[in-house]
């Protein structure tokens, strides 16, 4: 498979949202093609890959993150959730996609395998992978991750995960990561 380097629905969302990200643009940004990368490779091993598939995955993961910036809150899932619903709502995709898009932002950082929605398992398999440096990388295979990761550099963004994490948690102690799901 060759590396996924543009998605038309991702580059719309991370466009519409620049100014908002600001100079952890070309960090997110990297990260959400990480991500697709990662995705669409466990999607592939499993003969599920589709252009649907990667247009779906590519706008959820432009919104996936999205409420660390659009809301200046770590505790973003729901957040970025809402935008993408505002964003989807005069959008003619069925409900069952738009659904599909919410659950991928819902359940990206899930701890447990996501047995009853393959799109949202590949997304979170492959958030997991780039979050560890490719140390817990699920079904995506470790020189496959190398070469995504090699053409996609961090570019801060692990630092940025840091020094925005750091600051929540001195705020809130006794719940330092609020985007973490057990299922």
């Amino acid at each position: 498979m060759q590396l996924i380097t543009r998605c038309d629905a991702l580059e719309g969302v991370l466009d519409k949202w620049r100014e908002a990200i600001g100079s952890d643009f070309q960090a997110y940004k990297n990260h959400c093609y990480r991500v697709l990368n990662g995705a669409y490779a466990v999607l592939e091993a499993g003969n599920l890959a589709s252009d649907e598939h990667l247009e779906t995955i590519g706008f959820a993961l432009g919104f996936h993150d999205l409420g660390i910036w659009s809301d200046v809150n770590f505790d973003y899932l729901e957040p970025s959730a809402r935008r993408a619903e505002l964003a989807m709502a005069d959008m003619v995709w069925p409900d069952l996609r738009k659904q599909q898009v919410l659950s991928i932002i819902a359940r990206h950082h899930q701890f447990t395998r996501i047995n009853d929605d393959s799109l949202s398992e590949a997304v979170r398999q492959a958030d997991w992978c780039d979050v560890s440096f490719g140390l817990m990388r699920g079904t995506i295979e470790k020189a496959r991750w190398r070469q995504i990761a090699k053409r996609f550099p961090n570019a801060g963004f692990h630092q940025l995960l840091i020094r925005k994490g750091g600051v929540h948690a001195l705020r809130h102690p006794l719940n330092p990561l609020p985007m973490m799901r057990w299922r």
